[in-house]
């Protein structure tokens, strides 16, 4: 197997912010892609989800880093598996009701709610009831990831794409690594990888990573035939 790999994030990379499924054509590309990379998937999102959108790839570093399937293992840090504190981010989602919200729970592959992601970019400003939240997910000791938008999560333990995707480039003896990436959770990213690849959307246009290759969503699948 190839000691290299492709690994990318998934909604503003591989799918467009909004689409529950990848981009045209790109799901091909990467299964001619893996006779000569192995290919990796690392978000946010459910590992479940991951595995469903993108079967072809080789392992899911899912819930930002808290839960990794790769040769066959599902792999946790110990803190992620605290029962209480995925009960108490069950209340904390039940406790949103304001009707412009988009609220996911990342629940892992047991079933257990891992994460909790909020965004308010439909509402005229950010609700009183995702301030509550917000403030008793402090209180608790949970793990809050802000980002630069009307947009926060929430976690169950530290959350990191950069330590998930260093277990695994242990894992699977990795020398070299190119990330593709396009928010806040994927600059820590950057530097730890030998190609870091900066996916521009209309979504992160306030951002401005240094040290990176920068690639249009829109060009991407045409980056990537470049690659086979």
């Amino acid at each position: 197997m190839s000691s290299r790999a492709l690994v990318f994030d998934y909604d503003g990379v591989l799918a467009k912010f909004g689409s529950e499924t990848p981009l045209p054509g790109i799901i091909r590309i990467l299964e001619k892609l893996k006779g000569k990379y192995r290919i990796l998937v690392a978000s946010t999102r459910s590992t479940e989800f991951l595995v469903k959108q993108v079967p072809v790839a080789d392992g899911y570093i899912g819930i930002c880093g808290l839960e990794i399937l790769v040769n066959g293992m599902l792999i946790y840090p110990l803190k992620a598996l605290d029962k209480a504190r995925s009960s108490l981010l069950d209340d904390l989602a039940g406790a949103l009701k304001t009707s412009c919200l988009r609220v996911e729970l990342k629940k892992n592959m047991m079933g257990w709610t891992m994460g909790l992601a909020i965004s308010w970019r439909r509402c005229a400003g950010k609700p009183v009831d995702v301030i509550s939240v917000e403030e008793k997910a402090v209180e608790s000791g949970l793990y809050l990831f802000r980002y630069q938008r009307p947009f926060l999560e929430i976690y169950v333990a530290e959350a990191s794409k950069a330590r998930g995707v260093s277990l695994v480039r242990r894992l699977l003896g990795l020398s070299w690594v190119s990330y593709f990436g396009d928010s806040e959770s994927d600059i820590e990213v950057f530097p730890e990888v030998e190609y870091p690849v900066f996916v521009r959307n209309e979504y992160n246009q306030h951002m401005s990573p240094g040290n990176v290759v920068e690639v249009r969503q829109d060009d991407l699948a045409s980056f990537l035939e470049r690659l086979i």
